[in-house]
Order: C-alpha cells, then structure tokens, then sequence
C-alpha cells in the first residue's frame, strides 16, 4: 500500500510527521513527534527504536481498542506476554457483541459508513473490537476520545489517529483488562529484573500545554503550568495536557500496582525535555521490596471535556491503585453546611477547655454561632522520650553526679531555663518564614511566645522546696505571668519581642525575686513556710537555716535563668545560620550533604534536644485519653497534664449545651501522634509509658530520593533522628482512641501528617504497601465510630493516601493558611483552586480555615465561599471581622455551600494566575439553581520550588481585566464534542443574568457574552449566574441574596406554574381572601429561599403579586420593582470604564442594556430561615 511521509513543525517547534497511507476510503493522517537518536545511562532507560513509519490497514473504530496482535503494539512478546488480552478475544475480523453504532463528533460520513469500515478494518488487523466501558463510573461521556495503541503509540482513532503519547518504551504495553471507559492503561516491566526503583522514559507527550500537580513537601502538592516537560517538576502525580487551543485534552495519571508508587519527572537533559519526553518512575520505597513487572503504570486518558476526562481518569486511577470510590458515590458529612472554629492558630498546641469557651462565647458575642468545633492539636496525652525529658542543667548533673540536695535544687528551679531560653528562641521563631521547613517546626513559639513546659516526666521537681518557697514562687509566677501576656500579646500582633526585651525582662524577674526574696541579712521569720504557723516554735527553722535556703534557691534560678538565655542565644545562631545558609541550598549541594551528615552524626543530641524542647514532632502518644487540660469546663492550659483525670465527655457536653454545636472533631496524627505511639517495652526508648494494650516499636524512616529533591530537610526530619513509634496492629490503635472519642460524644477526627507513613515504610516493606494497612484501619474504625463519615484527610497528598480513601469524603486540598507570611495568601488559593481539578474527583476538597480580621480576609473569604468545602476560622477571641463573616455565615451556624468542589475555568486551566502577570484566577461552581464564578488577582508570590519557600516575586503587579461569561459554569455550557459552537441569532433571547457582588451589575447575557471584571492585585468578586426561564411575554431569574457572597445559594428551589388559579395551586398556605381576586390567567414564579436580607431577581416586566409565605407584600414597603437604567448601577458603570482602560484587559462583546429590571425583596429574619416566595404576572396571553 502506497504511503506518503511529510515533516513539518507544530506550534511549539517539535518537528512532526504527517502520514498519510491507502486509497480515499480507508486513508488516514497520523501525527507523531520525531524524537532523535537516544542516548544511553546506566540508570535511565530509553526507547530502543524509532516508531516504524507506516502500519497495516486502518486501526480503528470510536470505540475502545483492545489488542490481539504484539505486532501492532509494538512490544516484545515477553512484555505483551505478561499483560494478556481478555481470554476469549474476538477472533479476526469479528465485531465483539454489542459494539454499538458509532456516533461520529465532527465528521462529515454517516455512522453506517464509519461502522462498515471500522468493522472490515478490524477484520484485516486482528483487533478485538469491545463496548465502551467505566469502570463503575457510569455512563461514558460524549465528550470521551477513545484511545486505543498502535505502532507503539496511543493514539486517538476518531481525531484522524492523533498520537497522543508516542515512542513508547519497547517493554510497555497496555493492559488489555483494565483499559477501559476509553483509556489505556500501560504495563511496564523492567529492562535491568527485580529493582525496588526505577527511572524509564515511558515515551513522548504530543501538546501545548500542561497542567501539572506534584508534590512540593512530603505531606504536599502544588500546581504548576508547564510547556515544555522538562521543566516538568519531579513527583508529579498528575498532569492535565492540552493538545490544542480549547481541546482536546489529554490526561496522564500514575499509578500504585502492588508495593510500588509511579509518578512522572523530566528527563535529564533539556534537549530530551524539547521534544516532550516523559520519565515515569517507579519506586516502593523499601530497598528490600523489588519488582520486576507492573501490569499497571500509568493511566492515559483524553477527552474534549477536562473535567469529564479528570472525574473518569481519576475514578479509575483509584480503583486500579487503592480502591478509593469517586467523590459522588461517598457519603459527604453534614458538618460541611455548618460555619465551624478551629482551635489552631487561636492556641496551637496550648489548646484548653478554657480556650473553647474562650473562643465560642467571643464569636457568639457577635452573632456567629459555629456548628462545628475542631479541637487541633493539644488534647492528647503525649511525652518525649527519656533522654529528652531533662534539661541540659539536669543532664549536666547526671554527668557530674550530682545528687542530694543541690540536684533538688536544679530540679526544682528547672522551668526557669525552659521559659528563659524559649523566650530568646521565641524571637527567633516569629522571624522565621511560615512553611519554610525551619518556620513549620515552632508554631507554638512563633506565634504564642513561651508558654508553660507541656508535660513531662521530668518536671516533678521537689515538694518540700517548691512548698518551702511557696511565698517566693508565687511572686515570680505572677511576674512570669505579666510577662507572658505581654509576650502574647505581642505574637498576636505578628511581632516578637527583641533580645534586649528579653535581658530586660530577665533583670526585671530578678528584680522581682529581690523584692520577694531580701538579702539574708533582711530575712525573718517571714519567709518560713506557710504552714510554719501550725507548727510549734521548736520546728520553726531558724532564721539563719531559712535565709541560706532562699539564698540556694535564688543563686539556682539564676543559674538558670542565665544559662536558658545562653542556650536561647545559641538556638537563635544556630537557626539563623540554618535559614540563610542550608534553607535555600540546592537539593543535591554541599550545604545539605553536610547538614545531613552532621545531623545524624555529631548535631545529632543537639537536634533532638530542639525538637523536644521547640516543638511537639518528638512527642509520642502515651494514652488514647485526653490530658489534665480537659479535666473540667474551666481547665486552662497551665493544668499539670498528668496529675489531674480528664473529664473530656464533660468538657464536650458543656460545649454542646452552652454554644449549640453540634458537631465536635478532635485532631489526631495518622501513627498517633508526630512520632507515634510511645513503645510499651520498659527496655524501649519510651521507658515503658507506652499507651496500654499497643504494642509499638520504633522504626526510623529513610526519604526516598524523590521526596529529598523536593524537601531537603527531611533528611533531618524527626522521624529520621529520633525514629517513630510505629504500633503492630493499626486496627487496635483506631478503634480504642475513636471508641473513647465517640463515648465522649466527639463527633469526628481530623486525621494529619498521613503522608509521613509513606516516609516510615521504607523500614517497613514500602510506603505504598504500610499506607494501605493504615489506610485502610481508618477507614473502618471512622465508618464504625463516627456515623456520618465526619472526618477530614489531612497533610495526605502522596497518592499512597488519596488513592486509598475508600469511603472518606474530605481532604484538605492545599498547604496550611498561615497567617504571618504575606507572601503565602495568594498560592493558598491558587493552589486548592487547581488541586481540586484532582482530589475533587475523589473527595470533597478543604481549602482550610483562614482569619476573619487579617489583610487577605476578604480574598479568603470569597475563596471559601465558591470552594464547596467547609468554611471556618480560626480567629483568636477577640480578632473577628464581624461584618465578613455575616457575609458567610446565617444566624443559625449554616453556610450557603455549593453543590461541588470548586475549580478554575476552563480558559484559566493552563494558565500561571501566579507568575504570567496577566490572568486572573476563575473559579466556578453551581448551587441547587444557580452558577457561580468567582475571580481573584492572585499575581505577584507563589511557592518557590528552588527557594523552597513563598516568594514575592512582584511587589506591584498592576491591575488586571478579564471577562466573565455564563458558559464559565461548565455545567452550563453544551456538552463539548469538539465541535464548533453553533452561532447565536442576534434576535435570540438572552439566556443568563451575571450579577457582580462588587459592582452591582446586572447584565443579560448569551451563554458565550462575557462581563468585564477589573482587580487590584490582592481583590476579589463573586458573580452570580442564574438561568433565565422564558415563559410566553413573560422571563425571569432568581439571582439570590445580595448581602451575601454566595448569594445564589441561597435560592434552594425555582419553579413555575401557569393556569386561571396558579396561585392557589401554589402558595401553600396562602389565603383564600388573597388568591381571590387572582380570576384571570396567572403565572407564579415559586423560589424556595434560605437566610435572610435583599433577595435581587430579574423580571421582564413588574410582577403584579408578590407573596412571602403566603401573605401579600406591599410595593415599596416589602418589595421594589426598578426597570432600564437600574440594571447597571453608576458604580459598575464607573468598573466597566476602568476595565476597558486597564492594561491587558480584553475587549468584552457591547451588551446593551437589556429591557425589564430588578425586583428586590426584604426577606425578613424567621425561625428556620426558609421562605417561600411567589412572584405574580397576570393578564397576559
């Protein structure tokens, strides 16, 4: 058969091949990239050949291909061998039963024709032919682009067989089993045998642009926009390609098969990454766990739909990977329509039953009252181990053999180097940046200053002298006191306080223990014991006795004063140094190779000592109870943990009764707690104050390569020095912690720091095989304990975690919020915007809490508000934005959520709303009847994947415009086949209002018209879109409540009737004198609406009845109907001049002011905040 061969170059530059091969009726055009001679290296595996130019007959059909012949896969037999095809494949030239008729998208044939061609194709190419398949999923989307292998390529056979990944490695193939639904699933084995990692160039991506989503730390991932895949980041977990402007789109996803976790990476030399190709790796992150075959790699996928191609690969990926069920068949957890608290930023880990009082009755004092309570981090029973427990002083005198009582005098004044030398290393904390891997380590620190030492074995002290200096010690408590809720206050101002603070407050202490303490010569009776009164004189001490007893004590505290400031000083050098020098180092640089080396060697005591006495990462769970800050409603934070008997069930009913939450969650770590579970074995590093009943032992972890190049510092993570107590049975662990959680009426659980499991499995037989034990042991202990599914995934982005999420529906979707680095406010929300394309596929995502009164509050807020996820706070008491959080939260706790996880318009998708310096982030939604987009300037700081760390990249980035259309709520807009939209008569009807929160616009649109929307950097707007219902002479749309930001929520339910009596068939409850004079023809606009304030609606003409609840309200009084001009307000008028003068703005269709007006109603306040409303328009034809 004849065949041309043309070469050409695309868009980007990559040369490409056209072929063109056989007669008019049979002929077909094939694009393929060039890829040049391959090079070899001893760790990095290449294609061995070039794809052979030309193939056996047409291949195809619309419908998915499954491959009889190793001929046309390209593979080796061995490789094809170890992915068979079905067992009973077609026999040649044998349609398989039930290949339906094909549909063509764009073609110019008829469906018979296409069919009998497909069908004699297949007979002259031994290809099995089989229906569409989803996996469970559903139906298959007409949006769908079946993929199918050829030539040692996928290939899509309806787009003229465009390659999609082409060159594929010799020994991949596809998985004829599990290539369903319309994407090929590649199997690979490996070139060198059993391996425990490999790196291979799977093959040669053909598109313009990438959206990618790899993990940036261990716990993990942001976004990144790519043109080339070189610049791909290392362990990319998924990445979204366009293949052409506006489609169609293709999608790549690895996989875990067994023990071993994918993910993609760039190839090692740009000249490779220029002509798109791709690095999969393949890893189990235990050296002893080795594989040789893989019958699932990677997932490929393609569609004209983005996210019909994402929820269907996704879906799949799962099932194939962990098991995890797609989002919409999971059960979401009520709490998620419920305004909640956090307790994080407001206390860290000094949360209190105190603190939840504290914090409830300040935000009920402004007329929020929050249905969800989440107790962070603090209510657990935690200790260090042994060694740690000490101060430096006490070790000291372990080494000089200190005893009697000069030991009890260290061991008794010993919080005195504790709060002196965290009070130095806290200015050192607040000065350090947010998510950084030095900042994340004190957030107590940073953000609290020093608070009272968390307990721990060590601080016993002696009774009798702590008893004998009770007048004295009660004098420096209280100056200690003062001193913190200076401090305090100043970390909640984001400040800390100096070093010359800190000498100042260390003299002034001094000061105080004079006055309290006088010299001996002054000393009388008076600082004997308070109980020396009930005693007889002959016990008294003497005088001389007591005043060299305060002197003892006095020259011990300051001993200790002085050497807490020292160790404080050299804990500020050291972190300093750290910061500046091995923070910002390349992964692979001498800086972080000696760091590392150190810090397992000779800094090793020295690290382990930080980590215990600046942070909870060392900290091991020694009960399932809570601790002694729960022991009763009013326990603050300074209760002694061990020393008194919680009461949490307590606590939480008091909570319950007090503030009406209704639900409560309790935070707790996927192994326990930071490190584990404190080991029980009396020879083990926890002394035998393990958590009873566990068994745990400590496993010290090893960061695979892949999660080194992202984090460094992991390499000197806590649980690489000071190991994790890892429990026999997960299962045990769960039930005995969510059963006493449960008992005490907790309600659900934040589970964190999940991906750290992968990190201990490379001692434990592999990340991927330990995370689906743990995985999998939450997962039934949550649906045992917690009816309702309440629990939210947390620091969970490896794919070991997500894709093991069977049945849990909530995952955070993004790095925490910090408050105190500026530069971290806009990647917050790009990044929960972008990795919901992914997780929301599989869950609902959390785009975490934020702060009602912060500088970013109103762009957080709108976040959340078009997010889908959960909306809380987590404001101090007494730091709250009253006025915004109205704008989110109703009066009886609930929020207007919408319906699904919030994601960014198509024409953003593969665009840098962060760094481009001319796109605005689009994120759409829809609620129960309306649409929603809302649109943030985002420009000027993203995370810095060399720095490691938020950047501020611009400090000025100008304003910038973007258009809005109705269409940008994707499930308003045509189901996408690629074909071009049908165009629009001039005189058709508009179909949607857009209504501006910002400007108060309102405008009729076509699904395709777009509003301008103009942003300072830093701003945001929601707009809502509503359909319009065009009935006879009459239209109208329900826009929803203008005074909250996701107003169209609040329209629950819309529908119309029409007839002589519509409004007595309607009401529901309204009175018949009402309805009486209702004789001629009706038409009655129903709208079920929850909350309260200015309800905004369309009209074409004035309605003639408008009814609330079935009573009549009067005109201008209730309701005012304004027509023409008031559909665009002066101030929106005033937006749109800026926007068409602001710099790279684009030019927006002219919308003429579209006839009828604006109805608004004022809802009023009721019980349960659901209205019904009926608008009324008769006497027409």
């Amino acid at each position: 058969m004849p065949m041309q061969a043309k070469w050409t170059y695309n868009s980007l530059g990559r040369k490409i091949r056209q072929l063109r091969l056989g007669s008019p009726k049979t002929s077909f055009q094939a694009t393929a990239l060039l890829l040049p001679a391959a090079s070899t290296s001893r760790q990095l595996y290449r294609p061995g050949r070039q794809v052979r130019l030309g193939v056996t007959g047409r291949l195809a059909h619309h419908k998915l291909i499954r491959l009889a012949s190793k001929g046309l896969s390209g593979t080796s037999s061995s490789a094809s061998s170890c992915f068979s095809p079905s067992p009973n494949p077609a026999p040649a030239g044998t349609a398989a039963p039930g290949s339906g008729r094909r549909i063509m998208v764009g073609a110019h044939r008829g469906p018979e024709a296409q069919q009998a061609v497909a069908t004699t194709v297949a007979a002259n190419s031994g290809i099995a032919i089989h229906p569409p398949q989803s996996l469970g999923s559903g139906p298959v989307s007409p949006s769908c682009i079946y993929l199918a292998m050829a030539q040692g390529a996928v290939v899509a056979p309806d787009l003229d067989y465009t390659v999609v990944l082409d060159m594929l490695h010799k020994n991949a193939a596809a998985n004829l089993d599990e290539s369903q639904g319309g994407g090929v699933v590649l199997g690979l084995t490996s070139p060198v045998g059993p391996t425990a990692s490999l790196d291979v160039v799977i093959g040669q991506l053909n598109f313009k642009r990438l959206l990618a989503c790899a993990r940036n730390k261990l716990w993990w991932m942001t976004p990144e926009w790519r043109t080339s895949t070189w610049a791909l980041p290392p362990e990319t977990q998924f990445l979204l390609a366009e293949m052409a402007a506006a489609g169609p789109y293709a999608l790549l996803l690895p996989l875990i098969d067994g023990d071993f976790r994918c993910s993609l990476r760039p190839p090692s030399k740009k000249s490779e990454g220029a002509n798109g190709e791709l690095v999969l790796r393949l890893e189990s992150g235990a050296p002893d766990v080795k594989g040789s075959r893989w019958s699932s790699a990677l997932y490929i996928g393609a569609s004209w739909d983005p996210y019909e191609l994402v929820n269907r690969g996704v879906a799949a990926a799962a099932a194939l990977s962990g098991g995890a069920r797609p989002r919409t068949a999971k059960i979401l957890p009520p709490s998620l329509d419920g305004f909640g608290w956090c307790t994080w930023d407001a206390f860290y880990s000094t949360v209190s039953a105190r603190g939840l009082a504290q914090g409830l009755s300040s935000l009920e004092d402004g007329g929020i009252s929050p249905q969800l309570l989440i107790i962070d981090d603090g209510w657990q029973m935690t200790d260090v181990d042994p060694p740690m427990r000490k101060t430096p002083a006490a070790d000291l005198a372990d080494k000089l053999h200190v005893e009697g009582e000069p030991r009890r005098l260290l061991e008794a004044t010993q919080d005195e180097f504790f709060y002196e030398s965290q009070e130095v290393m806290a200015e050192t904390a607040a000065q350090l940046r947010p998510g950084t891997s030095a900042g994340t380590v004190m957030p107590t620190l940073a953000n609290l200053g020093p608070q009272h030492p968390p307990y721990s074995h060590s601080h016993s002290g002696s009774a009798d002298l702590i008893d004998m200096n009770s007048m004295d010690s009660a004098s420096l408590a209280a100056a200690a006191a003062g001193g913190q809720q200076q401090q305090q206050k100043e970390g909640d101002s984001g400040v800390g306080i100096s070093i010359a603070d800190a000498v100042a407050r260390a003299t002034a202490a001094s000061t105080a223990v004079a006055v309290a303490e006088p010299p001996p010569q002054q000393q009388s009776m008076a600082v004997a014991p308070r109980s020396s009164a009930a005693l007889p004189p002959s016990a008294v001490t003497p005088v001389s006795e007591a005043a060299t007893a305060a002197l003892a004590i006095w020259v011990a505290r300051a001993s200790q004063k002085v050497a807490g400031w020292l160790m404080g000083i050299a804990t500020a050098g050291f972190l300093i140094f750290y910061q500046w020098v091995v923070e910002p180092a390349p992964p692979n640089s001498l800086a972080v190779k000696a760091f590392a080396a150190a810090a397992k060697g000779i800094l090793r005591p020295a690290m382990l000592s930080f980590y215990a006495t600046a942070s909870d990462f060392t900290r091991r769970l020694t009960s399932v109870r809570a601790n002694g800050k729960f022991s009763h409603p009013d326990a603050g934070p300074d209760v002694d943990w061990a020393g008194v008997p919680e009461a949490l069930g307590t606590v939480v009913a008091h909570i319950k009764r007090k503030f009406g939450v209704r639900y409560v969650y309790c935070w707790h770590g996927l192994p326990g707690y930071w490190a584990g579970v404190m080991p029980t074995d009396d020879g083990a590093a926890g002394g035998g104050a393990g958590v009873p009943g566990m068994t745990a032992h400590i496993r010290y972890a090893s960061p695979t390569p892949g999660v080194l190049e992202i984090e460094p510092s992991m390499a000197w993570n806590p649980a690489v020095l000071a190991g994790v107590g890892v429990v026999d049975d997960p299962n045990r662990l769960y039930n005995a912690m969510h059963r006493y959680l449960h008992d005490c009426g907790v309600d659900g659980v934040k589970v964190d720091c999940q991906a750290g499991v992968g990190l201990i499995g490379t001692a434990m037989g592999g990340g991927a095989a330990l995370s689906a034990a743990y995985q999998g042991a939450l997962e039934g202990s949550v649906a045992r304990h917690f009816r309702g599914n309440h629990v939210i995934n947390c620091m969970c982005h490896s794919t070991e975690n997500l894709y093991r999420m069977t049945a849990t529906a909530v995952a955070r979707a993004s790095d925490d919020f910090y408050p105190r680095d500026p530069a971290s406010s806009h990647p917050h929300i790009a990044a929960c915007a972008f990795n919901s394309v992914f997780l929301g596929a599989l869950l609902q995502p959390d785009w975490d809490m934020f702060h009602s009164k912060h500088p970013a509050a109103r762009l957080h807020a709108a976040a959340r508000a078009v997010s889908g996820g959960p909306v809380y706070v987590s404001d101090k008491p007494g730091e709250h934005d009253f006025a915004l959080l109205h704008t989110l939260v109703l009066p009886d706790g609930s929020v207007l959520r919408c319906s699904q996880p919030g994601r960014p318009t198509r024409d953003c998708l593969f665009a840098d709303v962060l760094r481009d310096g001319k796109t605005l982030l689009k994120v759409w939604n829809i609620n129960p009847v309306t649409g929603v987009v809302g649109v943030f300037h985002l420009q000027g700081s993203s995370w810095d994947r060399v720095r490691r760390k938020f950047h501020v990249h611009d400090k000025a980035p100008k304003g910038l415009t973007t258009e809005v259309r109705p269409y940008d709520v994707d499930t308003f807009r045509p189901t996408s086949t690629g074909a071009p939209p049908a165009p629009v008569p001039s005189d058709a009807p508009r179909e949607f209002v857009v209504f501006s929160r910002n400007t108060g616009a309102m405008r009729l649109l076509h699904g395709n018209e777009g509003v301008q929307v103009a942003l300072h950097s830093g701003e945001a707007d929601v707009l809502s879109v509503a359909r319009i219902i065009h009935v006879g002479p009459v239209a109208f749309a329900a826009v929803g409540l203008s005074n909250m930001i996701n107003g169209g929520g609040a329209i629950r339910e819309l529908h119309y009737d029409s007839g002589p009596a519509a409004v007595g068939a309607v009401t529901g409850g309204g009175s018949r004198a009402a309805a009486a004079g209702f004789s001629a023809k009706e038409l009655v606009f129903t709208m079920t609406v929850r909350g309260y304030g200015d309800l905004l609606a369309y009209c074409s003409r004035e309605p003639d009845v408008v009814l609330l609840n079935g009573a009549r309200l009067q005109p201008e009084v209730s309701y005012s109907y304004t027509s023409g001009a008031a559909m665009e307000p002066p101030l929106a008028a005033a937006a749109a001049a800026a926007a068409g003068s602001a710099e790279g703005g684009s030019s927006a269709a002219a919308v003429a002011p579209a006839e009828g007006g604006r109805l608004h109603v004022d809802l009023p306040r009721i019980s349960d905040l659901e209205s019904t409303l009926q608008v009324v328009f008769r006497s027409f034809d």
